[in-house]
């Protein structure tokens, strides 16, 4: 207790967790029936609303696995996700803010149904709550074993404490609560980015001059561009992968589509969206420039991969030799603990926390929401006999104790895992959503495809994407190494899409052709 009340890190720490908590009960008298807990009675303010999308987008996994990542790598590779970011923006601003708001009411599935029939609705609905879970396990994991470096937490118990805390928030303000403490969130994480960064810079010999001048040739560059090999981690490989994945988090994540629905007006809602996707390139900016800092700062003993040895930073003699075992996401956890003074490093914690924290609310709250819509209300008959409102909290206490008992499986089997922890979520993140956002590229761009040919096309992808997740790095003596799978793990979802769309399209153009009955399921106006 002594040690608590000394550390000044501690008590930012635990005046920032208090706050969150004080902003959910404020906003709490407005999230008393399912309306407000879900929607916001759709009286939320764009701009808040954009932040809120930029806390989502910039979760722990950016936060940690973004410096962590590019340390690994040496270049800026891994903001070629970012550059696909307005592209996907637009289309959404054009397309799907009209669609959701004139379409639907509450749940993005309701489309799918609309079209193929139920079946359709019940698959998106499974890969959305599969995906939800993971994107907390995997946001909670990483924030843990950050903490554990930086405070000497244990990760179980760290885990689980934050798990149980946005539980509380999320289920005492429901969707009011997740966007206002997002934008605190937000705030206190880009300060908390930024002040890692300047001193970064400063500290280098020669100050903000002799660092932009030290930068190594190649750091900045985003991969090779001209290469079209699909078993690496090329410009083309990530952006393809950047634009598929934020145009399936536009077009049908229903984190997004309830926000959306969440606005007053389409004006608003577009506003959101813009707001949420520029603010984010700065921000990716921001981690780039602290992942090469970090690459020029160190270097780990025991690696033969050049995560830092640049002639630059060899030259300045400003090469610190990490502990042998250091793992790439562990060492911007590392130039926090070490480099940063007591209060300014709690502040930094606080952003991890921050980053996590705003994904984690509302992956749950968006979850909640879909099992009350699109389960229990569709098989339920008559009034309900428990209000809706405590449905929907038991749902996100339901699935908050989920997530947070995935995060401990995924920890208890983290070492058979490779690369780093934000390779393994854009690997397993593009798995479970592809075939989703296959099925609804097919209602959206096929209108006369039957129900039977998506139902088809659907079931075709399974095999393929287990292919990608499986079948990659066998042993040289596998039997199946003929049959390994060669595409570089961010285009495993891509190609379960692409495999939805090529099956869907050869059935649709056997529909053009005569030789099958178009589907009779179309849209609302």
């Amino acid at each position: 207790m002594t040690d608590f009340f000394s550390r000044p890190d501690l008590w930012v720490i635990a005046v920032y967790m208090l706050g969150m908590l004080g902003v959910a009960w404020y906003v709490s008298a407005g999230s008393r029936d399912a309306e407000g807990y879900t929607l916001g009675n759709r009286q939320l303010p764009g701009w808040a609303i954009g932040l809120s999308v930029l806390g989502t987008f910039t979760s722990s996994l950016t936060f940690l696995g973004g410096p962590g990542k590019i340390f690994r790598e040496g270049d800026w590779n891994y903001l070629s996700f970012t550059v696909a970011l307005p592209f996907s923006a637009l289309i959404a601003v054009i397309w799907f803010v009209p669609l959701y708001r004139r379409s639907v009411r509450l749940s993005a599935y309701e489309l799918l149904e609309q079209r193929f029939g139920y079946w359709a609705r019940l698959y998106a609905d499974a890969s959305y709550i599969l995906l939800q879970l993971l994107r907390v396990a995997m946001v909670l994991l990483l924030v843990a074993l950050a903490v554990d470096d930086l405070l000497g937490w244990d990760v179980i118990s760290t885990l689980v404490g934050l798990g149980v805390l946005v539980i509380i928030y999320d289920v005492l303000g429901g969707i009011r609560a997740v966007i206002w403490t997002d934008v605190v969130q937000v705030v206190v994480l880009c300060v908390g980015a930024l002040w890692c960064l300047v001193v970064l810079v400063t500290d280098w010999p020669g100050g903000a001059g002799g660092f932009w001048s030290d930068i190594p040739a190649g750091s900045l560059s985003l991969g090779e561009l001209a290469s079209w090999d699909l078993a690496k981690s090329t410009f083309l490989v990530v952006f393809v992968y950047g634009l598929s994945e934020n145009l399936r988090n536009y077009g049908t994540d229903q984190n997004y589509v309830q926000r959306v629905l969440a606005a007053p007006s389409d004006r608003e809602a577009a506003k959101s969206i813009w707001i949420g996707a520029l603010s984010y390139i700065p921000i990716s900016l921001m981690i780039g420039l602290i992942g090469i800092g970090l690459a020029m700062n160190y270097r780990i003993a025991d690696s033969e991969t050049a995560y830092a040895t640049t002639s630059a930073a060899t030259a300045t003699g400003n090469t610190v030799v990490l502990p042998a075992g250091t793992t790439p996401d562990e060492v911007f956890p590392h130039f926090i603990q070490t480099e940063l003074p007591l209060g300014v490093s709690g502040l930094v914690i606080a952003a991890i926390l921050a980053a996590a924290m705003s994904t984690v609310d509302s992956s749950l709250n968006s979850t909640s929401t879909v099992v009350l819509e699109d389960i229990l209300r569709r098989f339920r008959r008559g009034e309900p006999r428990v209000p809706e409102i405590i449905t929907l909290r038991i749902s996100t206490v339901v699935l908050g104790v989920l997530g947070t008992g995935m995060a401990v499986a995924v920890y208890w089997r983290l070492g058979e895992a490779s690369g780093t922890i934000m390779d393994q979520w854009w690997k397993y993140a593009g798995a479970a959503g592809g075939g989703m956002f296959g099925l609804f590229l097919l209602a959206w761009l096929l209108p006369r495809l039957p129900a039977w040919g998506a139902l088809l096309a659907t079931i075709t992808t399974f095999p393929v994407l287990l292919w990608g997740l499986l079948a990659t790095d066998l042993p040289a003596d596998s039997p199946w190494k003929p049959l390994e799978c060669r595409l570089h793990g961010n285009l495993v979802g891509v190609s379960g899409t692409l495999v939805v769309l090529l099956v869907g399209g050869t059935i649709w153009a056997a529909v053009l052709g005569g030789f099958v009955r178009a589907g009779s399921r179309y849209p609302r106006d």
